[in-house]
Formats: C-alpha cells, sequence, structure tokens
C-alpha cells in the first residue's frame, strides 16, 4: 500500500535562488526522453514532470524517492547534496495539498496566477503521450484542477492576482516614457508566452514582433496582438531593430549574447526580459550600462498585489484545501477497498454460478422444479456463511470477538440476548 502513494519533490523560487532552478529545469523537448527513462527503471510506476519559469517538480508513485531524485540529478549534472539542500519533498496527503495549492495558484509568485494551470495541463498531456501516468496520478492531478476552480469560484483572489502579464506591461510602459517609439520582440511563442504576449495588444508601440522555431506558432500568436512574426533563424537579422525583448523559449542554448547583440552594446538602452528555464540570455550583458536584463526573480521583486488582500485571499483558499485533502483522504481509502471488495463480489458469483450449475442439471433430470428452487436456496446459503463460519470458529477467543463484531456489523445484524 506504500508505494501506492505519490510523491512529490522539487524547487521553486521560495526554496532556492534562480542559479539552482535554472540547472535543474527541464526544456519541454527533454520531458519525454526522461519520463521514459525513469519507466524504464522500473523505479516509478507513474511520474509527471513540473517544469515552468519559477519551479520544477517531479510526481511519482514509486517506493524509492530517493533514487528517483539521484537519477533526476544524474541526468541535470547536479550535486544530489547541493539539490537536497534546496528541494522538498512530500507524500501522501501532504503531496496532495501541495498540488493543490500549486494548481490553485497560491504557490506562485504572482499569488493567484492563472498560467499554472495551463502548465499543469501540459505537464500531463506531456506525460500521457509518455505513458508515465496512471490512474493514480491522473486521478490526483484531476482533483487539484478541480480544487483550483472551487478556489477561484468562492474567494477573492482572481479579484486581487495581477498577472505576470499584466505586471510586464506595467514594467515596460514605465522604462520608456516615449513608448510609442521603441519596438518590442517577443521570442518563443509556446503556452506561457501565448498567455503573457496579449497583454501587449492595446500598447501603444512602434513595432511589435513575434519570433519563433516553428513559423506557423509564431503567425497564429501575432494574430492575437496585431504583431508582424518572422523565424528564429532571422534573430540575428532583425534584433537591432528592437529597445524591448521578451523572451520565454525552451531549450538550452544561449541566443542572446554579446556576438548577437554587438551593435546595441553601449548604444541605446535595452531591455531584455528572459523568462525562459534555462535563460536564452547571457547574464554577462549585465555588465554593460545601457542594457538590463530581468529573469523571472527579478520581475517577482517588482510585483506588488497588496499584502492583507493576499493574506486573506490565500488563509481562505487554504480552507478550501484542507476540506479537499480530506475528500482525497477518504477518496484514497474506497480505493484502497476496491481489492477487497472486488474479491468478495467474485467469490459471490463464484458460488451463484456453481449452485446455479448443480440446480440446471436438476432440472434436466426432471426433478420438481419446487424441490430444485428449494434445494438451490439451501445450498446458496450454506455456501455462502460456510467460510466465514468456519473461520469464526476455529480463531483464537479474542480474535474471535472481533470477528463476531465486524460480521454484526457487515451485516447488519440484531444479536438476540439470551
Amino acid at each position: 500500500m506504500k508505494s501506492q502513494l505519490p510523491f512529490v519533490f522539487g524547487l521553486n523560487y521560495s526554496s532556492s535562488g534562480f542559479e539552482i532552478r535554472e540547472k535543474l529545469a527541464f526544456s519541454r523537448e527533454e520531458i519525454p526522453s526522461v519520463l521514459s527513462r525513469l519507466q524504464s527503471s522500473g523505479i516509478t510506476r507513474e511520474i509527471v514532470i513540473l517544469s515552468t519559469c519559477n519551479r520544477t517538480e517531479v510526481f511519482c508513485i514509486t517506493h524509492d524517492i530517493d533514487f528517483v531524485i539521484n537519477a533526476i540529478c544524474d541526468i541535470k549534472n547536479v550535486c544530489p547534496r547541493t539539490l537536497k539542500n534546496h528541494c522538498y519533498v512530500y507524500s501522501g496527503d501532504a503531496c496532495a495539498n501541495h498540488l493543490f495549492r500549486v494548481v490553485s495558484g497560491l504557490e506562485s509568485m504572482v499569488l493567484g496566477e492563472t498560467e499554472i494551470v495551463a502548465q499543469v495541463k501540459d505537464a500531463i498531456n506531456l506525460a500521457t503521450n509518455a505513458n508515465s501516468i496512471g490512474t493514480m496520478l491522473l486521478s490526483v492531478f484531476q482533483m487539484a484542477l478541480a480544487v483550483e476552480k472551487d478556489v477561484r469560484n468562492a474567494t477573492e483572489i482572481n479579484n486581487i492576482a495581477i498577472s505576470m502579464g499584466h505586471a510586464l506591461v506595467n514594467l515596460v510602459t514605465t522604462s520608456f516614457p516615449n513608448l510609442e517609439q521603441q519596438s518590442i520582440l517577443f521570442i518563443g511563442a509556446g503556452d506561457m508566452m501565448q498567455q503573457l504576449a496579449p497583454h501587449f495588444k492595446n500598447i501603444n508601440l512602434a513595432k511589435k514582433t513575434i519570433i519563433n522555431r516553428t513559423l506557423d506558432k509564431a503567425r497564429l500568436l501575432s494574430n492575437r496582438l496585431d504583431a508582424g512574426y518572422n523565424s528564429l533563424d532571422k534573430l540575428s537579422d532583425i534584433v537591432e531593430e528592437y529597445s524591448i525583448i521578451i523572451a520565454c523559449a525552451g531549450g538550452t542554448d544561449t541566443i542572446l549574447n554579446e556576438e548577437i547583440l554587438k551593435a546595441k552594446i553601449n548604444g541605446k538602452n535595452l531591455l531584455i526580459i528572459d523568462l525562459s528555464m534555462p535563460l536564452i540570455t547571457s547574464i554577462s550583458l549585465r555588465n554593460y550600462p545601457n542594457i538590463t536584463v530581468l529573469t523571472i526573480d527579478d520581475i517577482a521583486k517588482i510585483v506588488d498585489v497588496g499584502i492583507e488582500k493576499r493574506k486573506l485571499a490565500a488563509l481562505e483558499a487554504s480552507n478550501i484545501i484542507e476540506s479537499k485533502v480530506v475528500e482525497y483522504q477518504n477518496w484514497l481509502k474506497k480505493r484502497g477497498l476496491t481489492p477487497v471488495i472486488r474479491a468478495l463480489r467474485e467469490n459471490a458469483d463464484e458460488i451463484r454460478q456453481e449452485v446455479l450449475s448443480y440446480a440446471e442439471k436438476q432440472l434436466e433430470n426432471g426433478e420438481s422444479p419446487y424441490d430444485v428452487l428449494r434445494s438451490l436456496s439451501i445450498k446458496l446459503t450454506n455456501r455462502l456463511i460456510h467460510s466465514p463460519t468456519v473461520n469464526l470458529c476455529s480463531s483464537e477467543d479474542k480474535k474471535q470477538e472481533e470477528i463476531a463484531g465486524l460480521i454484526t456489523y457487515l451485516y447488519d445484524l440484531e444479536i438476540q440476548a439470551n
């Protein structure tokens, strides 16, 4: 039963700094092979990887969570001791509670942000395609998505939450007083960018462009904010036209560096907001006075929702989640009883078929239907109570009392006093 409990280990913006999170981050393209590798080890029965700009979390059904942690460290070339100093590990109810909080936006940099829901759904889809998610984890994740809806419907969390998109718009508009003369370049067209870029649709900028490896995705996103689009391989040709760059792209290559931005160095001001994990921007660009490079952690520091409202909304949401964890516990208990109930039904049906077969033979031999029915009912009753009666009578005195009490309860018997 212990191996049936879900585990999660991971790290987020509150447990570790950007540097260690970047080392453990998985691009969307990496995840399927990692899921397959861990599944083939035989140590994990089910596994889902959630990797976003501010968290990497591994949810799994396993009997050896240390093996899973060490395997991830080996894949990412990270020292297990270093990781364990920054990560958290939860199992069972605590794992469900953590997932419910994550999906509801309570563990996000911006309280209540909704981008996490799409990211969780994408993690489920990747695991489904890799055949690494089964009924146990899928049920817990489905519960989490249902909890998220309850939290948003029953609390004020939506009303006070500032999305990351709004935060970026505020940052850009306050950084450039002459905004209508500036041009903005969005690098990436994945789920995160699809959430962020449309916030700039009604912002008065000289030019807006989406650039992406897959041109069709860039085109579709550009239509949502009346922008131009281009292929990522054209980046070096067009990058110097922009004073604002927002990046959120997968992959491990650093593509924004001194070489590609040589025309911008020591020139006009350039703002780079890189929300990728790992970064696609060279941090050394911060050495140039006209270039500002911000990461997801920097964005979190400038977002202020109002601490008192945050506390109230978080408390209300936490109360809802606690009640949902109780529902999860009850579901888990029922799930644990399923094999027993199934075996009980199979045993009863086997007895039924055996007695019925005997009755059918009696009818074929010409015996009275009345006598056959009477005999069938007696045989069925005797066969159904035979094993419980034998086990009750052959058990020790103390155990006999326990079994008698259970039988009385299970069959709702009224015991007449002697």
